[in-house]
This record gives structure tokens, sequence and C-alpha cells, in this order.
């Protein structure tokens, strides 16, 4: 065995020892973007680009041991979503202008073979804001440099082959959309996305495997699906969390971004997947509440105004908020709707809150029956109304937790406002705005 293959494949069983951490160089990036460092202008990319030349160098190290194109775009990725993913301002996508081009400044500046393949791999899943540089200066640094490793012309040359998708059949909490793609000389490899309804359609969740077949294996229940559809559904995805101000996601969604964004690139464009949100106006809302109050479930309710007003806001959060509608609920739409939805929209007293379980957990049944829900899972999710009691409880009285247009309306009733009154909410509205500025 070679020296240099040694050398490789120890750093393999390290990397795999420690599991999905990122790599060196990715924790070299990311401690080069200061969490506290002030927004930077344009004016500050030279000084950007020296920053980030200890990265480069370390990036083209890495780039020696690359085995082929797939390794290579996945590291390329974890580095190129770095300042991503962090308390960093990027208003216009200037985070990756900035220490997107800086970056490929760095690596120009390096030279040699190993960071112009760093180059290539950035251009195929970095931004499109510096992937064109990056592909310049991949170019220019190829003439005269040492011979390139002989997979590299694979880079960006995946060729999609199928799609799968596993549906939550029972509460439709989520998917999971799985892509083979296969390279011109290597075993084929799956792209795998959690697609989490319950977080607005955000990609919660993301893995490369093996071979389609070897995952559908053990995943009986996966359907085939367009390849089409496969691109919008993660498109979309994709572009809520691009939309989603630090994003509950796991580890793999953050190094595996870029890497996600090619590889949906390499779709079939054309298809848009049915609208997960459809609009409900007031006449049908008042037709599910009747229909509500008229059931064996709800007619119980009919002329208690406090336990009508909480299946309206029921409906409210299930219309405007809720993938799927006012009558999907899962356990998870229940802690959302309780811990959070409530805690940051609805200003009201403590004791309408107490009574919002009772009335819940007659709603949430309702609805399993009208979706066709079985009751077994019925009762799971009337069972989560009472685990979620509590948590509710400390949640609305939290301050900390409340949305701002809750805040100002609490407030207004402190002071004592008639919020009928407009001027004298206008009035109020002005001093309140002053001292949040002051």
């Amino acid at each position: 065995m070679s020296e240099k293959r040694a050398r490789q494949q120890q750093r393999r069983r390290r990397r795999r020892a420690a599991g999905p951490a990122m790599s060196t160089a990715n924790r070299r990036a990311s401690a080069a973007v200061p969490p506290s460092l002030p927004w930077l202008d344009p004016a500050h990319e030279e000084t950007l680009s020296d920053m980030l030349g200890q990265v480069a160098e370390l990036i083209a190290s890495e780039a020696a041991d690359f085995n082929d194109a797939l390794e290579a775009e996945m590291a390329a990725s974890a580095i190129a979503n770095t300042w991503r993913f962090g308390p960093l301002p990027d208003p216009g996508g200037d985070a990756d202008r900035l220490f997107g081009n800086a970056l490929v400044r760095a690596l120009e500046r390096l030279g040699g073979s190993d960071a112009g393949v760093a180059l290539r791999a950035l251009a195929v899943v970095g931004a499109e804001s510096y992937a064109t540089r990056a592909r310049a200066a991949a170019a220019r640094r190829s003439a005269g440099s040492p011979p390139h490793p002989p997979w590299i012309e694979d880079l960006g040359r995946a060729r999609p082959v199928a799609a799968l998708m596993m549906c939550d059949e029972v509460f439709d909490d989520g998917v999971s959309i799985l892509i083979e793609f296969a390279r011109p000389n290597g075993e084929p490899h799956t792209l795998g996305l959690y697609i989490d309804h319950n977080m607005g359609g955000i990609v919660k969740d993301a893995f490369v495997a093996g071979p389609l077949g070897e995952v559908r294996e053990r995943f009986p229940d996966l359907r085939a699906i367009d390849l089409g559809e496969a691109r919008a559904r993660v498109e979309r995805a994709l572009d809520v969390l691009d939309h989603t101000l630090d994003p509950p996601v796991d580890k793999d969604v953050e190094r595996l971004r870029g890497f996600m964004y090619a590889r949906a690139k390499l779709l079939p464009g054309g298809a848009v997947p049915l609208d997960e949100f459809e609009e409900l106006p007031p006449d049908e809302r008042e037709s599910l509440l009747s229909d509500f109050l008229s059931s064996p479930e709800g007619e119980r309710w009919r002329g208690d105004a406090d336990a009508e007003d909480v299946a309206v806001m029921a409906i409210a959060f299930g219309v405007d908020y809720n993938y799927g509608g006012p009558l999907r609920w899962s356990p998870g739409v229940v802690e959302i709707f309780m811990t959070g939805w409530l805690a940051r929209k609805v200003p009201c007293e403590v004791e309408f809150f107490e009574r919002v379980p009772e009335v819940l957990r007659d709603w949430v049944a309702y609805a399993g029956r009208r979706r066709g829900v079985p009751a077994a899972a019925v009762d799971q999710a009337v069972g989560a109304v009472n685990l979620f009691r509590e948590e509710m409880l400390d949640a609305v009285a939290d301050s900390e937790r409340w949305g701002p247009a809750k805040a100002f309306v609490i407030a207004a009733q402190e002071a004592g406002v008639d919020l009928t009154d407009a001027d004298a909410l206008n009035e109020f509205a002005e001093r309140y705005n002053e001292e949040l500025a002051a």
C-alpha cells in the first residue's frame, strides 16, 4: 500500500469515528467568521480574503485526499455553507458574495492542483454569486498546473435516475424524498431529505447513502415519484430553509445545503407540487365551526362563548399556519398550537387558556374523525392536549414568548386603553413606539 493511500485510509477512519461532525477545514472556516463580526461592506473583501487564506490552505490539503467527485462536492458544500447558518446577518445574499468571493480569491492565490480541485468543487455547489468566479479561477489555474485527479471531470455531472417518497399516512407530519444519482464513473448514490410539514415544509434532515435499492430494502413503504415532482418538492423545502431565521434543522442540512441545491438543479423542471396551504374564506370557516358545534364531539359547546372562541382559534391556526389545513391535528400540531401559536398570538386572560384543553380535546377528536384518522391515532393526538397543558399555561404567561402584536395589545389593556377607540389606540401606539425606541 502506498504512503498516500495509507494516509487516506487513516483520515477516513478518523472521520467515521467522529461521526457527522464537520471536517477540520470546515471547523476552521467557522472560526474565521467570528459571531460578533459587524456586517461588512464590499470594501472589506480584500481583508476577508486575507482572513480566509489559512482556510484555503486547509481546504486544499483536504482536497489532496478526495477519492471521487461525490466526496469533493460534499466537502465543498460543507465549506460553502459555513457562513449561512451562523448569527451573521445576510441582507440580500451579501454573505455569500463577500465570504464566497474572498475564499475563491484565497484559493486562487494559493494555486496548485489541490486548490484547483477545491475551486472546481465550489463552482458546482456554491452560490451563483461566487460560483462563476470559482469556475473562472479554476480555469485560469489549470494552465501549467500539475495534473488533476482522473475524476475531476465528473464534478457536477451526476445523472438523476429515480426518486421515491415515503409519507406519514396517519398524521402527514412530513415526507421523505429519496433521489438516486448515477456518476459517470462510480456506483450510484442516494440523496435523502426529510421535509417537515409541522415546520412549514422545511428541510429538517438530509443524508447521502448508497444505491436506492439498498435504501428501499429498509423502507418498504416508499413509492415512486416523478423526478420533476421531486425537484419541485426539494426546491420548495430549500426555499423555506432559506427564509427561516436560525432554522432548527439537523447539522447535516447545514453541510449539505449547497450539495442539495446543486443536485436539485440536475433534475428536470416544470412540475409544481400541490399547494399545501389552501385558502378558506370566512363563510367556509363559519360553516366548519357550525358543523363542529353540531357534531357529537362539539355540540356541548354551542352557546359557550369562550369555548366557541377556542374552536375559532383552532380553525384560524389550521387555515393560516398549518400544513394540511384546519382538520390535520397530530401530536406535533397540538404542541405547536398550544405552546407556540397561542403564546405568541393570543392576548387573553389565564382563565381563558385554562379552558383551552377541554375544548381542544373535542376539536381534535372531531377533526380526526372528519379526516378518517384511525381511532388509536386520534386518541394519541387527544392525549397530547393533556400532555402539553401545563407547558401551554407557562408559555402564555411568559412575556418573552409573546409576539409583537400580542405584547402591544396587552400593554394597551394594562394602560387602560379602550381597544375599540381608534384615536386612543393611535395615541397609545405613538407613546409605545417611542418607549421601544428609547
